[in-house]
């Protein structure tokens, strides 16, 4: 790996705690906690990369704890968020 790749994977791991840190603020009520997080993240350009790792990581160890497929858990996933209120 080239210290180019490892800086990148660096950053994005870096970036998927920050995500997972958003998310436990937000699950704490820390809201202004959870405000600095997201203007890091946003300002940083991070917040894609790193919620689509966070995503990726927590829908895995969903999957394999339940006992069901990856596609499974994201179309479990898709009806909870076609459930919920719009607007």
């Amino acid at each position: 790996m080239s210290a180019r790749q490892e800086t990148g994977l660096e950053g994005l791991l870096g970036s998927a705690q920050q995500v997972a840190g958003l998310v436990a603020a937000r699950g704490r009520g820390d809201v202004a906690g959870a405000r600095t997080l997201t203007r890091q993240l946003v300002e940083g350009g991070d917040l894609a990369g790193g919620a689509l790792l966070v995503a990726e990581l927590a829908l895995g160890l969903l999957a394999r704890e339940s006992g069901q497929s990856l596609d499974e858990v994201v179309g479990q996933l898709n009806l909870r968020l076609m459930q919920m209120p719009h607007g």
